[in-house]
């Protein structure tokens, strides 16, 4: 595998797998270009929409980065150039690069692009989709998480930690779990590596906090203090 950055003119920047991806091209970055080759096979509405995609024998997951909040709806989908490798899909790229190759459960990143104008740019991130797999709250809203499987989402978070990344968005919505019970961490738009430890109890409270706001949300959801302490019980073991 070799990571390759190809900088192209008009403002065009890419940061891509060389074994997932031959050549990129503005194209694989474009919603409409998928959308009229017919190989967009699902899609989640967050504060853009994420298109799941059929490419050949791989299933990607394209993404547009669009800024949430009161000034989303000023800006949208642009942000301030501080430089390529500054931007925020090179960089969730190849934070995902580092926690892969530490064995993290995350998905593996495919393709960056970004396009400067000026000041600002705008991007885009491919990943591989993660089979077979739901968020907790999915999860949550239909059936209780065994035991084992709460300790396995702090062990998750732990390893995670272990290799001083933080996550900016610890929700039950960035935690995967696929038909054979492995836990994924996903969304790492803004997280980044981070010196010592007492942020690192942060984290979790937001964790904490995100399973009481859909408890007291939801009719059914299938969570309590106990299984709390199961994920803390998997947190602190590893």
């Amino acid at each position: 595998m070799a990571i390759i950055r190809r900088d192209l003119g008009a403002g065009h920047h890419f940061l891509y797998d060389d074994t997932l991806m031959d050549d990129p091209t503005l194209d694989m970055f474009d919603k409409a270009f998928w959308q009229h080759k017919n190989a967009v096979v699902g899609q989640a509405k967050g504060r853009g929409t994420t298109l799941f995609i059929k490419y050949n024998d791989q299933h990607w997951v394209l993404r547009h980065f669009k800024r949430g909040g009161l000034i989303g709806k000023l800006l949208n989908d642009q942000y301030l150039f501080m430089g390529v490798e500054r931007s925020r899909p090179f960089e969730e790229f190849r934070l995902l690069t580092h926690m892969r190759e530490h064995g993290l459960n995350v998905p593996t990143p495919v393709g960056a692009h970004i396009h400067r104008r000026g000041f600002i740019y705008q991007g885009n991130l491919i990943t591989q989709n993660i089979p077979n797999s739901h968020d907790l709250h999915h999860i949550l809203t239909r059936q209780p998480l065994s035991e084992k499987n709460w300790r396995k989402v702090g062990q998750a978070l732990a390893s995670m930690h272990q290799c001083q990344v933080y996550h900016h968005d610890a929700n039950i919505r960035n935690i995967m779990i696929d038909n054979l019970d492995n836990v994924w961490l996903i969304d790492f738009d803004r997280c980044h590596k981070r010196n010592g430890n007492s942020w690192k109890k942060d984290n979790l409270a937001r964790l904490l906090r995100s399973l009481k706001k859909e408890k007291q949300k939801n009719a059914s959801f299938y969570w309590n203090q106990d299984d709390w302490q199961y994920c803390i019980d998997g947190y602190n073991s590893n």
